[in-house]
């Protein structure tokens, strides 16, 4: 079972709950903490029980199943420069081609765009604010003291 899937079940019964006992839960910490998720499964088998809340059951079971999957560590990631000097001392990716990529573009992302300054694409419709910009104009000159 998947993180995706207790968050399903962490959230459909928070929404059962909250519709036939009143009761808001933390959709996140139930999906996250096995105690809360143990309390709110002992919890809604009183409601149903109690209140003859039958169809709160299954989804009781749905998450004291997924329990296991909550307590259970997150992988352990190696820092991204670890992994880059680990792939460089296999082989796999040569040094000149890593100082290549390493190393930034004349202007860097401003200039990212050929024939364009900014790195953003103005739009060229014609809008509220005067349409294109005309060659020669600043960039700033289109707007209320220079605010964009």
């Amino acid at each position: 079972m998947s993180t995706t899937d207790v968050f399903a079940i962490a959230a459909h019964l928070h929404v059962l709950l909250r519709r036939k006992t009143g009761r808001v839960t933390d959709t996140e910490w139930m999906a996250t903490n096995a105690d809360y998720a143990r309390e709110i499964v002992r919890h809604t088998r009183e409601k149903a029980g109690s209140e003859g809340h039958e169809d709160l059951l299954p989804w009781a079971d749905k998450l004291e199943a997924a329990i296991p999957q909550i307590g259970a560590p997150a992988a352990v990631r190696k820092p991204m420069l670890q992994t880059a000097a680990e792939t460089l001392r296999a082989g796999q990716v040569s040094p000149q081609a890593a100082r290549q990529a390493a190393t930034p573009r004349a202007g860097g992302f401003a200039n990212s765009v050929p024939g364009h300054n900014s790195g953003f694409i103005e739009s060229t419709l014609n809008s509220v604010f005067g349409g294109p910009r005309k060659d020669g104009e600043e960039p700033d000159a289109r707007y209320v003291g220079g605010i964009r």
